[in-house]
């Protein structure tokens, strides 16, 4: 897997149903909001400063969302490259719109 964009990366992270929770210095700290039956076992932290997101972080942050059964990697990968082409995004929303 390659480094992708900051943009990409919270928006795959927003599809998960994680909210920004707090910010430390330039790293922000990703979570389920407070009352939400998902946890994580960690925060999923990334830098708001990096225009894309490094390797190392972006396979410990996976790390994170698949030890919490969250998603795997390649279900990440699916919704990262729906977010690289607008159009694909916009029917995988429907797709999920009409499921629920």
């Amino acid at each position: 897997m390659k480094s992708v964009s900051y943009e990409q990366f919270v928006a795959v992270l927003r599809l998960l149903g994680l909210v920004l929770v707090r910010t430390e210095a330039s790293h922000q700290q990703w979570d389920f909001p407070a009352g939400s039956v998902k946890k994580l076992l960690r925060t999923v932290t990334i830098r708001d400063k990096d225009k894309d997101i490094p390797l190392l972080h972006m396979h410990t942050n996976l790390s994170t969302l698949e030890l919490s059964g969250i998603a795997t990697k390649e279900r990440f990968s699916e919704l990262l490259a729906e977010q690289a082409n607008p159009k694909a995004a916009k029917a995988a929303a429907r797709r999920r719109k009409n499921k629920q």
